[in-house]
C-alpha cells in the first residue's frame, strides 16, 4: 500500500507534550442494524466491559514463543504484529488504515492495543519496517498508551516517525533509534537485524528477530526489483544465509499474491516519465504519492535534464521532499525545487514542471483543485500535460475519474497508467513471493498484509512448493500462534480483542459504533427534530410542538407531512402521559416509536428522530 505519511535527532527533552487524537471502538463492520436501534437517536447502548477489563489480556504462557497480529491480517493497512518471547513483547509496525466508504467522515483507523493492557512494561521495542503510513501512521496515538517503548528503524523510516511525533509535540518523550542494515542489535532476549528489501519508498527493511526458540523473519512490504532506481536491490545474500542457518517462521507480504509473474521494475516507469517530459510542449504537472521518493527523485532529475524548474504543491509532498533532501536521498542544486507561487507564471511554459499531491482524487488535494480551477497558484490550461503516476486505490476510481474529466475540460492532455507504464506496485507478485520463500526456506509460513482472499492465494503458493497444512497459518487479527520446543505451531484457544479503533477528528464523539450508526442513518434518510414545551410539574404540553427536518421532506409534501408529524407526536406524548409515564426518557421513547412507524408507513423511510422536551 502506498499512502502518504514522514532525521532522527536526539530526543528533544523538555518539549511540551500535546494531546493525541481521541479514539473510539466499533464493531468489526458497519452492517444493517435492527430497526429498534434506529428508534433511539443515541444508538445501541455501549457494550459492558468484560470482567477482566484493565487486567493483562495477553496469552497465559509465562515462557515460550508466540506471535499474534493486532492489525493488517484482515485488511491492507493498520499493520501491527507482536512477537512474544518469554513474556517480553516486540511489536513490528503500528500503522493506520484509511476508512471504507461507509465510514462517513472518519479520518482513519488504528490497531486495537487493548490486548496489551497491563503489560506495557514488557514491551521491549517497536520495530518499523518502512515509512509508509500504514506502518507508522499510528505512532502519535499509540506510543503514549504503550508508555513510549524504544523504537527502531532505518534512517528515512525514523525521520518519518519523528515527523509524526513532532506534529503532536511527543518527540521529547520518545526514544527513537536509527539502525543500519545488517547490524545486529541485542534487545532483551533477542537479537534483531534489519535487511534491505525493495519497496516503493527508500530504506525499506525486512526484520529478522533471532529468539532463543528460532528466528522469525518479517518481510515488511517488498518486491524483488533487479533494476531499482537510486538504491541497491534487496539483500538476496543475507536472506539466503538466514535460510541456510534455519528460519522458524516467515511473516510475508500477501498484497499481490493473486497476480502471476513478477512485478514491474521502477526503471520502466522512469523511462516512460522521461519520454513524456521530453515530448511535452508546455507545462508538465505530475501527480503521485508523496511517499514515492524514488520516483519523485527521477521526476526531478528528468526535469533538470530538460531545463525545467521544479515546483511542489501539497504539504505532505513538501515535507517528504525536505526530509529526503536532508538525508541525501534527493540531491539537487539549491534553488531548483520551489513551492508553487505566482512567479512561476512569468517563466516560459516549457521551463515549468509541477509535482503535486492528489493522485487519488482527494477533494482537498492539489490536483483536484487544479481540475476545478480553485487552486491558488495553478490554473490548468490548454497545452499543459498532466501525468497521474499512480494507480487508483480500490474505492477511489470514481474520484480519480472525476479529476481526470475536469482536467480534460480545462484543455489539458492527461496521461494515466491505464494507457502508459506510469506506475508500478511496491508489492511483489507471485514469483517475487515464491523467490522469497525459496531464499528463506522457513519452517512455517504466516501470510500477512492483505485481505483474506490475498492471504488464501499466498497459502496456495506455499502449497505449490510443498508446504503442508500444519506449516501454513492463516491468522486473523487477535489470533495467537504458539510455537512448541520441537518447532511445531498451533493456534491458541485464546484470542485477543481486535476491534476497529476509529480516529475521528480531535474531539471525543462518544462510542465509535454509535457515531457511525448515527451518521449512516442521517445520510440515508435525514433527521427530524420535534421540540415540545411542557409544564415542569405536570408534564402537560403547552401548545403544539415545533418541527425541524433536514434531508427528509421538501417541496409540496412538506406542509402536510409536518402537520401529520405534529399530530402523531403530540398524540403519542399525551397517550404516554395518560398511561402514567412521567419520566422524560419514556415520553421521548413513545414519540420516537410513533414517528418511526409513521415514516415507515408514509414514506418508507427511516430517519433519525430526535424529540426534545423543554420544561416551562
Amino acid at each position: 500500500m502506498t499512502p502518504e505519511n514522514g532525521p532522527v535527532a536526539p530526543a528533544n527533552a523538555g518539549q511540551p507534550v500535546g494531546k493525541p487524537k481521541r479514539f473510539h471502538f466499533r464493531r468489526r463492520r458497519i452492517g444493517h442494524h435492527p430497526r429498534h436501534d434506529y428508534r433511539n437517536p443515541a444508538g445501541p447502548p455501549p457494550q459492558p466491559r468484560p470482567a477482566h477489563a484493565g487486567q493483562p489480556q495477553g496469552p497465559s504462557r509465562k515462557s515460550g514463543l508466540s506471535v499474534y497480529p493486532l492489525g493488517g491480517f484482515e485488511q491492507v493497512g493498520r499493520n501491527c504484529f507482536v512477537i512474544e518471547v518469554d513474556g517480553d513483547l516486540y511489536i513490528i509496525d503500528i500503522g493506520l488504515q484509511f476508512p471504507d466508504e461507509d465510514m462517513l467522515g472518519i479520518d482513519y483507523l488504528i490497531p486495537d492495543i487493548s490486548g496489551l493492557r497491563g503489560r506495557e512494561n514488557r514491551i521491549k521495542a517497536i520495530l518499523f519496517t518502512h515509512g509508509h503510513l500504514d506502518h507508522i501512521g499510528a505512532v502519535q496515538h499509540l506510543l503514549p498508551a504503550l508508555h513510549f517503548p524504544p523504537c527502531y528503524g532505518t534512517r528515512l523510516t525514523m525521520a518519518m516517525v519523528k515527523k509524526r511525533l513532532d506534529e503532536e509535540h511527543l518527540t521529547g518523550k520518545s526514544r527513537l533509534n536509527t539502525v543500519n542494515f545488517r547490524d545486529k542489535i541485542r534487545i532483551g532476549k533477542v537479537e534483531v537485524e534489519f535487511l534491505r528489501v525493495t519497496h516503493s519508498i527508500p530504506d525499506s527493511a525486512a526484520i529478522a528477530v533471532h529468539t532463543p526458540y528460532g528466528t522469525i523473519v518479517h518481510t515488511g512490504d517488498f518486491k524483488f526489483d533487479l533494476t531499482p532506481m537510486n538504491e541497491p536491490p534487496a539483500d538476496f545474500h543475507r536472506l539466503a544465509e538466514l535460510g541456510d542457518a534455519g528460519v522458524l517462521a516467515i511473516v510475508a507480504d500477501s498484497t499481490n499474491a493473486t497476480k502471476p509473474g513478477n512485478s514491474k521494475s521502477e526503471k520502466e516507469i522512469s523511462q516512460t516519465l522521461y519520454n513524456l517530459i521530453r515530448d511535452a510542449k508546455g507545462r508538465v504537472v505530475i501527480s503521485t504519492f508523496s511517499s514515492l521518493l524514488n520516483r519523485i527523485e527521477q521526476i526531478i532529475e528528468h526535469g533538470k535534464s530538460f531545463n525545467r524548474k521544479i515546483f511542489i504543491a501539497g504539504r505532505s509532498m513538501e515535507t517528504n521532499i525536505e526530509i529526503a533532501q536532508n538525508l541525501g536521498h534527493i540531491k539537487v542544486p539549491r534553488g531548483l525545487i520551489r513551492k508553487v507561487n505566482p512567479a512561476m507564471d512569468k517563466l516560459p511554459d516549457r521551463e515549468v514542471l509541477i509535482i503535486t499531491t492528489g493522485s487519488q482524487g482527494e477533494e482537498a488535494a492539489g490536483l483536484a483543485r487544479m481540475g476545478l480551477g480553485t487552486h491558488r497558484h495553478v490554473n490548468v490550461k490548454k497545452g499543459d500535460t498532466v501525468i497521474l503516476s499512480s494507480n487508483p486505490i480500490l474505492g477511489n476510481e470514481r474520484a480519480v475519474a472525476k479529476v481526470v474529466n475536469n482536467l480534460h475540460l480545462k484543455g489539458a492532455t492527461v496521461k494515466t497508467n491505464a494507457e502508459l507504464a506510469l506506475h508500478t506496485t511496491g508489492h511483489g507478485y507471485q514469483n517475487d513471493i515464491l523467490l522469497m520463500h525459496r531464499l528463506v526456506r522457513a519452517k512455517h509460513i504466516i501470510p500477512e498484509h492483505g485481505e483474506p482472499h490475498m492471504k488464501a492465494a499466498h497459502a496456495d503458493l506455499g502449497r505449490s512448493i510443498g508446504y503442508e497444512e500444519n506449516r501454513l497459518h492463516l491468522l486473523l487479527n487477535g489470533e495467537i500462534l504458539e510455537f512448541d520446543q520441537d518447532g511445531s505451531a498451533r493456534k491458541s484457544k485464546t484470542k485477543l480483542t481486535a476491534n476497529d479503533v476509529i480516529i475521528d477528528g480531535r474531539g471525543s464523539a462518544g462510542e465509535g459504533q454509535r457515531v457511525l450508526t448515527d451518521r449512516k442513518i442521517m445520510s440515508n434518510a435525514g433527521v427530524i427534530m420535534i421540540v415540545f414545551r411542557a409544564y415542569a410539574e405536570s408534564k402537560r404540553l403547552v401548545g403544539d410542538p415545533d418541527v425541524l427536518s433536514r434531508g427528509l421532506i421538501y417541496g409540496s409534501e412538506q406542509q402536510s407531512i409536518t402537520r401529520e408529524v405534529i399530530e402523531t407526536s403530540k398524540k403519542a406524548y399525551e397517550e404516554a402521559l395518560n398511561r402514567g409515564e412521567t419520566e422524560r426518557k419514556a415520553l421521548k421513547s413513545a414519540v420516537t416509536g410513533a414517528l418511526y412507524r409513521y415514516f415507515d408507513r408514509k414514506l418508507d423511510r427511516e430517519p433519525m428522530v430526535i424529540p426534545i422536551v423543554i420544561e416551562v
